[in-house]
């Protein structure tokens, strides 16, 4: 107790250094190691440096170059707000708006190109949308949790879109499908979000905006948000039979 006294006003900047270490670190059990650690400490932080640390978490998974390297990092942030939400379930409790929304699109992300490969699993998450399912399921996501954050997974939706990743830009496809399936379809009808869903819609309908599997996906998103019927040529005025 008086070690945990004594680091608790210390929690939020070493909660900065254990996640550098982890994002630096190229050991797969050195980065379990400091993922642990980042745990503990999350549970002592105070919300304000956690909620930073999660928003930057976030901003960089999204604007992540898209490398050789993008897929590993990725994975490791997810697997370190999985471990947070682990470690310390009510602070990651108080801050869902902070990590929910993007634990929400990774459950979409597509399998890596060596992943296809593997025959018989074709059909199942790769470990990165695998990862997100865990730490959104633990983390208390369903339904309600996705509609009382609408607005933030709206905005980040918008942020992928109009990224340069594929593989985000066709999570954002399918977490928008899933999107406008909750509740009934109702999400997409409120009044805040309809305009929201349908821009967004259409930006992925673009021929010159390109993601992965957009050719399967493509018919399940009209499915939900029609496109507008294409305006039809006028035919040309017919002579009149007395000229």
């Amino acid at each position: 107790r008086d070690r945990q006294s004594a680091l608790t006003p210390h929690a939020g900047k070493l909660l900065s250094v254990a996640t550098r270490a982890i994002l630096e670190e190229r050991s797969a059990a050195a980065r379990r190691a400091y993922a642990s650690a980042a745990a503990q400490l999350a549970r002592l932080a105070k919300p304000e440096p956690l909620g930073d640390l999660l928003r930057s978490l976030t901003q960089r998974y999204v604007l992540t170059a898209v490398t050789t390297n993008e897929q590993e990092e990725r994975l490791t942030l997810a697997s370190l707000v999985r471990e947070l939400g682990r470690g310390a379930p009510d602070a990651m409790g108080g801050l869902r708006a902070d990590w929910l929304p993007l634990a929400f699109i990774g459950r979409h992300e597509p399998r890596w190109e060596a992943e296809r490969q593997e025959a018989g699993k074709q059909h199942e998450a790769g470990a990165l949308a695998s990862v997100w399912e865990e730490a959104y399921d633990e983390g208390g996501g369903n339904a309600g949790a996705a509609a009382s954050h609408l607005q933030e997974l709206l905005a980040l939706l918008r942020t992928m879109v109009d990224g340069q990743s594929w593989a985000l830009r066709r999570a954002a496809a399918a977490a928008l499908i899933d999107l406008a399936n909750l509740s009934s379809g109702a999400l997409k009808k409120r009044p805040d979000a309809a305009s929201q869903f349908e821009l967004l819609a259409a930006s992925l309908r673009e021929s010159s905006r390109r993601w992965d599997d957009k050719e399967a996906l493509l018919p399940k998103l009209n499915a939900c948000f029609p496109p507008p019927p294409t305006p039809h040529a006028a035919p040309p005025p017919t002579e009149s039979a007395d000229m």
